[in-house]
């Protein structure tokens, strides 16, 4: 079984609008997200962020790697309540520009450590795609 998971998707807006909605990491483009709550910078290395999602969980994630270069970030889960079922988690989304036309490619990443079962992961992937379009939606014309 396989503890990575990759979603992506193509979006009608330029690289600029679509990084700025993703950097912010208040998932205010995700209707399962109830709430954020940052305790710093949304760009600063070791900040941490507590989501609070419709039906009542609340975790905690911190940022561990933030490039303007990459358009890239990648935050890892530190507390869940309710807890999850694996023992850690990183998730990386990355925008990229589409040359040819101005629109941009996003990719969200996963990888659970061993522990992480096959209905983690396949949740993961189903909650990641439901999110990329509720962020195409929110950011196309």
């Amino acid at each position: 079984m396989s503890t990575h998971n990759t979603e992506s998707c193509v979006i009608n807006a330029p690289l600029e609008k679509v990084w700025a909605a993703v950097s912010a990491q208040d998932f205010k483009f995700w209707s399962l997200v109830k709430s954020t709550e940052q305790t710093t910078s949304s760009s600063e290395v070791g900040s941490s962020r507590d989501v609070t999602f419709n039906d009542g969980t609340v975790q905690t994630y911190r940022l561990i790697e933030y490039s303007l270069v990459k358009n890239s970030l990648t935050y890892e889960i530190i507390d869940s309540k309710p807890a999850v079922e694996f023992l850690s988690a990183q998730h990386t989304i990355e925008v990229t520009r589409v040359t040819a036309n101005n629109t941009s490619f996003v990719q969200w990443t996963s990888d659970y450590s061993a522990d992480g079962s096959e209905a983690a992961v396949l949740d993961s992937k189903y909650k990641k795609l439901e999110a990329l379009a509720e962020l195409a939606k929110s950011l196309e014309n």
